[in-house]
């Protein structure tokens, strides 16, 4: 009886483990993770196709937006340790040093005018695509709630002033925007988007990238001040990156990979040659 038991035992024993065995061999594979700040403009390709395209690879996206020179100052601080910093300037990388491990600047896109369809000044502004009026007059018109980022915190927001300085001059610059810094018209960038959404702003200074992905309608500033030579995006891939591997793989999808097609879609325009600095 007791050499029984113990067969039976031993038996037991080997069907807990097969089917122990067989049940972490079925078990789906530990989602991977990858932690992104970027560019606020780049939040409705990033929050939806982005993060669908990487969960359906097994990837969890952790996206944080803002301000580039916001979010470079967290990752200088330590305050924040991503994989990876999408910045719309390359300069603002450049000023993170030995923090990242590899740099490309990949993209650009136009600074212009966009309003919500519903806009209570959309036939206004729809005058001026239909050249019944100028931008400017447009924009002086009074009652038009103009918004835009702060150029202390968003690249954004100094392209805007440094633009308008070169479309209407000094004073006429000073006429539209007030001060550099107008609390009246300064918000977060999510802020904004969010306000001429309401209707709380009639019309704002946007990236084409985001006057497509929100179904705006867009007019870029005149001539040299839609600084399409100037607005560049920069990925970095952070040489702490916590997960070194998906960091790669997220670069390597926004750059050549399906990432790229979405972005385009949403209004970047990719560079035929992108330079790609290690450090």
């Amino acid at each position: 009886m007791h050499q029984l038991g113990v067969a039976r035992l031993s038996a037991l024993v080997a069907t807990v483990t097969l089917a122990v065995t067989t049940s972490m061999s079925r078990a789906p594979a530990a989602s991977q993770s990858v932690s992104v700040l970027y560019a606020g403009s780049l939040v409705t390709p990033m929050e939806s196709a982005v993060k669908t395209a990487l969960g359906a690879r097994g990837i969890d996206f952790e996206g944080q937006p803002g301000g580039s020179k916001e979010l470079a100052n967290l990752i200088r601080a330590g305050v924040r340790n991503p994989d990876v910093f999408i910045s719309v300037d390359p300069k603002i990388v450049a000023g993170l040093g030995d923090k990242v491990a590899s740099a490309t600047t990949f993209a650009g896109t136009s600074l212009g005018i966009a309003w919500a369809p519903h806009s209570r000044f959309a036939a206004l502004f729809e005058s001026v695509l239909a050249h019944k009026t100028t931008l400017s007059q447009a924009l002086q018109q009074p009652g038009v709630k103009i918004g835009r980022t702060d150029p202390q915190l968003d690249p954004k927001g100094a392209y805007t002033v440094e633009a308008v300085t070169t479309w209407l001059g000094r004073n006429g610059a000073a006429q539209l925007l007030g001060q550099a810094e107008n609390p009246a018209q300064i918000f977060p960038e999510e802020d904004l988007l969010a306000r001429v959404d309401t209707g709380q702003i009639d019309a704002g200074f946007f990236y084409r990238t985001e006057a497509i992905a929100r179904s705006y309608h867009f007019i870029p500033l005149p001539g040299a001040a839609a600084m399409t030579d100037r607005i560049s995006y920069t990925l970095a891939v952070m040489k702490a990156a916590p997960h070194p591997v998906t960091a790669k793989t997220f670069a390597d999808f926004i750059l050549s990979g399906e990432g790229r097609g979405i972005l385009e879609r949403a209004g970047l325009t990719y560079r035929t040659s992108m330079g790609t600095t290690q450090s």
